[in-house]
């Protein structure tokens, strides 16, 4: 809803279904990095492997969040357009905690718990 406030914004569900995909991938980015350092696995791979992977991960998550979410835009926007303002504050908070977090905490792993060999 936040989106559809900027008035150059002629598509704020993509952009916010793009959003999403790219929390999620850091969320999945994150879970494998303590995964590997946990459990010693030896992840290295070239560059342009690793450029294929994410593409088709992300285009994987797009694809799945095209049909749950971004084609049932007009039902979810109805359902959420009538909260209280107290309750949209709340969720903006915790949506941008959700950002921070979720980036700062992928970032923190992989610089502190993935070594170069």
């Amino acid at each position: 809803m936040t989106l559809r406030k900027i008035k150059t914004n002629d598509t704020p569900a993509f952009n916010a279904s793009l959003l999403i995909c790219i929390l999620q991938m850091a969320n999945i980015g994150t879970v494998c990095i303590i995964g590997a350092y946990l459990f010693k696995i030896d992840t290295l791979t070239d560059r342009i492997t690793a450029v294929y992977i994410g593409l088709g991960l992300y285009i994987f998550l797009f694809v799945i969040n095209y049909f749950l979410l971004y084609a049932q835009r007009e039902l979810i926007l109805e359902r959420y357009q009538d909260l209280l303002p107290k309750r949209k504050t709340k969720g903006q908070i915790y949506f941008w905690l959700y950002v921070l977090l979720s980036l700062v905490i992928f970032f923190v792993a992989g610089i502190n718990l993935v070594t170069p060999k």
